[in-house]
């Protein structure tokens, strides 16, 4: 889920994974905001993540984080969309929401059409359902929490750092 304007970085450690395949499998992907993502690799940074299943946890880094103007949004990518592993979150309001959405400006917890959350494990893409995701933005929008439930209703939650 490559954020407006994102750029290629240079390559970095892939993420690590170790849930049961039970708990990993795949919901049914209802959006997408990027138009393109076949070359976008969003790996080199300091962004990680941690998504937490029933059966063990999903860690992510080296990704890039960015944030729209006056913090409208903030953008979280950690590998390449269409690899194996990648983990992506839009909080607030980016080029992809409806513009009465809350900004990102401030933190607190935004829902429904202010997020999206989405990630692959083992190459099976992954999103969280719409009606179930909450983010928690620090003041700053540097980081947070997320949670909500894949579409067969496995409860996801987890974590975010820039």
């Amino acid at each position: 889920m490559p954020s407006p304007g994102a750029s290629n970085a240079s390559p970095a450690a892939a993420p690590t994974a170790s849930p049961a395949a039970s708990e990993a499998s795949p919901a049914a992907s209802t959006a997408s905001p990027a138009a393109s993502t076949a070359e976008a690799d969003f790996t080199g940074g300091t962004a990680t993540a941690t998504v937490t299943l029933p059966g063990g946890a999903l860690t992510y880094a080296g990704g890039s984080c960015e944030h729209g103007p006056a913090d409208a949004w903030v953008a979280v990518n950690i590998g390449q969309p269409n690899g194996a592993e990648y983990f992506g979150l839009i909080a607030g309001r980016s080029p992809y929401s409806p513009t009465d959405v809350r900004t990102a400006a401030g933190g607190g917890t935004l829902k429904g059409d202010a997020v999206l959350v989405t990630y692959r494990h083992a190459g099976s893409p992954i999103v969280l359902d719409h009606d179930s995701t909450s983010v928690f933005l620090v003041v700053d929008a540097s980081g947070g929490t997320f949670s909500g439930h894949l579409a067969d209703g496995t409860n996801v939650s987890g974590k975010f750092a820039c």
